[in-house]
């Protein structure tokens, strides 16, 4: 990104967010390279300086790619669905499997705000920042694994930017959960949306053990065919979901899959 793009987006960050957000610049000159900074309408937020926090906060806060509130019988759906569960005396839970630095796990607390938040992220470095972003928040949970169709362990590809860390299948490393586990972290309550950004570890989750796809209403997911070309990531994940009653609708670099 040359200069003058570098003054535009800091332009356009403090239209955004508030001056308070140039503040990450302050990282850079830091040995921990983690800044807190301040995100209109929902408060402090821990960013490391040179990773991809920022563009992750540009993408969910500025872009809001998981503004379910969408005009029309469509946002209508979704908001009572999430009321009708409120209304039961039951806790609706969102799953953020993915959840990086826990931008997304934000958003959704404020949308939803009696909502339970598991927040899955696999990466050591990753959910350093998510569990100080998400400390002090009753109704969140970081669970620090893989998620996929079974039970077992990953290894991590070693990538510069932290939303770009890819998962594999081996012996032994990091756990894997599954979805009824992620949402069994909750404590209780009636699952809700299935936010999913594994980058191509959704062929493995939806391989096998689907019942969860049964009681979830609501699944978000990026695709990542664009990433292996080849390896027919959404394969699984197409025909799983071609089996339920949902209606496609397409929000960015995500596909929201919302039962009829």
């Amino acid at each position: 990104m040359g200069m003058l793009d570098r003054v535009v987006a800091n332009f356009s960050d403090v239209r955004a967010f508030g001056p308070s957000f140039l503040l990450r610049h302050l990282g850079r000159v830091r040995r921990g390279k983690m800044v807190c900074v301040s995100i209109r309408g929902f408060g402090k937020v821990h960013v490391r300086a040179g990773n991809s926090d920022v563009a992750a906060i540009r993408q969910i806060f500025g872009q809001r790619e998981y503004d379910m509130s969408w005009p029309g019988a469509l946002g209508q759906r979704i908001r009572s669905r999430y009321n009708e569960i409120v209304a039961s005396g039951a806790a609706p839970i969102i799953v953020d499997a993915g959840a990086n630095i826990g931008a997304a796990s934000l958003w959704f607390a404020k949308e939803y705000p009696g909502a339970r938040i598991v927040a899955v992220e696999p990466d050591p470095a990753n959910a350093a920042v998510l569990r100080r972003n998400l400390e002090n928040k009753p109704n969140h949970v970081v669970v620090e694994a893989a998620i996929g169709s079974e039970r077992g362990y990953v290894t991590l590809s070693e990538e510069p930017f932290g939303w770009a860390v890819q998962t594999a299948r081996a012996h032994s490393g990091l756990p894997v959960v599954t979805m009824d586990d992620a949402f069994a972290a909750a404590g209780g309550g009636v699952p809700f949306i299935a936010k999913i950004d594994i980058e191509g570890f959704e062929s493995d989750l939806f391989a096998s053990n689907l019942d969860w796809i049964d009681r979830c209403y609501m699944i978000v997911l990026e695709p990542h065919d664009w990433l292996m070309p080849g390896k027919h990531l959404s394969r699984t994940f197409q025909q799983a979901l071609a089996q339920h009653p949902f209606e496609l609708f397409v929000r960015g670099e995500n596909i929201a899959y919302v039962r009829v």
